[in-house]
Order: structure tokens, then sequence, then C-alpha cells
């Protein structure tokens, strides 16, 4: 599965290369020969990621969801501009990984984009409760 490139600017932003997701993580791990535990697995944050993707295009569509990068490495997982209500969503499998400042640009750049945060550990019951997957 292929996501496009958010942007507005021509310059600063990268517009060209669709970002891709394998969405059987099965076939993925075998064509990888790869089947270490998710937590031991090098590939941890990939693997949330995916998930996330998943979860995300089963609820709003994947033709709905883009990614945002720029040319001096900003990035965002994923951006959803044309719902009801838009936001973004960055994945990181581990909540201590997150640096809210690192993401300064995008918020600076699109602030009628609200920015969440998903992460995988800890593990949170009120995951799918949260804003970015209400509408």
């Amino acid at each position: 599965m292929l996501i496009k490139p958010f942007f507005r600017n021509l310059r600063k932003e990268l517009t060209k290369m669709p970002k891709g997701f394998l969405l059987d993580s099965g076939l993925r791990n075998s064509l990888l020969n790869n089947f270490q535990l998710i937590p031991e697995g090098l590939d941890k944050g990939e693997l949330w990621e995916t998930a996330l993707f998943r979860a995300l295009s089963d609820k709003y569509g994947w033709d709905n969801i883009y990614y945002w990068r720029t040319a001096d490495g900003n990035e965002v997982d994923f951006i959803l501009p044309e719902i009801g209500v838009p936001f973004a969503v960055e994945a990181k499998y581990d909540e201590a990984a997150i640096k809210p400042s690192k993401y300064k640009k995008f918020t600076e750049t699109y602030p009628e984009i609200p920015l969440h945060f998903a992460w995988l550990y800890p593990f949170s019951e009120d995951f799918f409760r949260k804003p970015a997957f209400q509408q």
C-alpha cells in the first residue's frame, strides 16, 4: 500500500516519493526471515507504524492518509487533512521516545492540524479512545 506525501511548500517539503506499507506482517516477516518477538526486534517501530496505518486506514480509508517529510529530515508518519476534523499522528513504539520539540516545524507550519502521538509501550487501554481515533 502506498501513501502520498502531504505538502504545501514545494521547495521545503518532499513531494515526489510515496511511502509504502506491506500490510501482511506475517508475509513481511517471512520475506525478511525475521520472527523475533516484537519487544526484542530491531524493527518493532516499523511494525507498530504498520499496525497503526492499518487501524487508521480501516477507519478512514487509505486514500485519506498522507505522510509529511522535509528535505532536512523532519517527518510525521500520518496526516489526515481531508477528513471532517483533520489531525496528524506520529507513531513511536515506546512512549519514552516521544520528543514533542522534534515536531515543532510541523506544528508551526500546520497549526490547524493537531499532532497526536501513538505508542504501544507502555500499553494504555485508553489508546483507541484518544481524540485521534474519534470522529
